[in-house]
This record gives C-alpha cells, structure tokens and sequence, in this order.
C-alpha cells in the first residue's frame, strides 16, 4: 500500500472533517431547540467519532502528522470562518438562506465522508493494518446524516424562498 499517498488523502479528510465540525457548531448554536439543532449534536458526535477513527488510520498505517496536513487542517478552520462574511441578506442577523446554504455544505461534507468511508472498505481486505474497523458502517451513518440533511435543507429552502419579504 503507498502509505504516503494514504496520509496525503487521510490529511485531506481529516482537514474536511475539521471544517465540517467548525460548520456544525456553527449553524447548531443557531438554531432554535428542536429537531434539526438535536440532530446538529448528534452529527457533531458522530463526526467526531469518525475523525477518531480517521486518526487510528492514519497511526495503523505509520502516516505521521505533516506541515502539510496542519496546513490543511487551518485552511479548513479558516475557509469556514471567512464563510461567515458571505451576505446573506440580513448583515447582523442569522437568516433562513444562511440555513440553506450551511445545510447544503453539510451535505457536501457527509457526501465527502461516504466517499471515504468505501475507499477504505475497498482497502481493507488489502491491508491487515485495517482489520477490525467496520468501514461499512461509518459510510452508512454518513449516508443516514446525507439523508437526514438532505430532508431538512428541503424544509428550509422552503422556509427561505416561500416566504415573503414582508413576512
């Protein structure tokens, strides 16, 4: 197995991952109690929990933490942070379209881990290094929290755009 190729592309979801949970905490600390910030904290675990498991990899296969990888991981910290600036038409507010958008990023995130997750489970029976993680079962809670996103960007796309401005 090319393991410096591995560690390069374990950097790389690891740095995805970050800016993720960066986005969760976000877009969960706005939201009202309720279903979808209940769901936030649910994703925002079980993120975590995978990135764990990102890190064992990364240790199982001998790949050490770079520069680069560091690199990766502030550039997602940062890219998340500068995405706050973006107008959303409410300049001191938070507002439906933030929503929307924050949702559909999340959605790009979890799409990213499925990716991942079934890469590894490809290589798995490659490599003894990886036995004993369950791949397929972090590619299906990813798939679940594609699903679960995916229910509740519709709900506020509709909250965002069927509104009135007056309303």
């Amino acid at each position: 197995m090319n393991t410096k190729a591995l560690g390069i592309y374990l950097d790389d979801h690891s740095a995805l991952m970050q800016g993720e949970l960066e986005l969760i905490a976000r877009c969960r600390r706005s939201q009202q109690p309720g279903p979808l910030r209940e769901f936030l904290e649910q994703l925002e675990r079980e993120v975590i929990a995978q990135q764990t498991v990102v890190k064992d990899v990364k240790t199982r296969i001998g790949s050490r933490s770079t520069w680069e990888g560091q690199i990766k991981s502030g550039a997602a910290w940062f890219a998340e942070k500068v995405g706050r600036l973006k107008l959303n038409g409410s300049l001191f507010n938070y507002s439906p379209l933030s929503r929307v958008v924050e949702l559909e990023s999340l959605s790009v995130a979890a799409g990213e881990r499925i990716g991942m997750w079934n890469t590894f489970d490809a290589l798995a029976d490659a490599d003894p290094r990886l036995d004993g993680i369950t791949f397929a079962f972090f590619q299906k809670q990813s798939e679940d929290h594609l699903a679960t996103l995916a229910s509740y960007r519709r709900a506020a796309a509709m909250d965002a755009f069927l509104k009135t401005a007056d309303s």
